[in-house]
């Protein structure tokens, strides 16, 4: 599998599991002629409040593109995990 195809199944897997109405995923691999980029990554945008809107890059460090599909997805979801736990903490002064 190369590496367009792999992250093509990396996108179809997270936005699959992205059904939480507080976040919004914007996955950014490909330019606009389907190219993998240099540097691909997540934009995720998360709403702690109805007013609020935070938002993180997630770029795909080189190493774990050479990982299997599977692991960059936990990856992925892992930093999203720890993002809106650090904004929580903040916002309403959680763990």
């Amino acid at each position: 599998m190369d590496m367009k195809e792999k992250l093509q199944l990396v996108k179809e897997k997270l936005e699959e599991n992205s059904s939480m109405p507080d976040l919004n995923l914007e996955v950014n691999f490909f330019d606009e002629n389907g190219n993998v980029l240099d540097e691909p990554y997540v934009l995720v945008k998360y709403y702690p409040t109805e007013s609020d809107e935070r938002d993180s890059k997630i770029v795909i460090p080189q190493t774990m593109l050479n990982e299997d599909v599977d692991n960059i997805v936990n990856y992925i979801t892992f930093q999203i995990e720890n993002f809106k736990a650090e904004i929580d903490s903040i916002e309403f002064g959680g763990e």
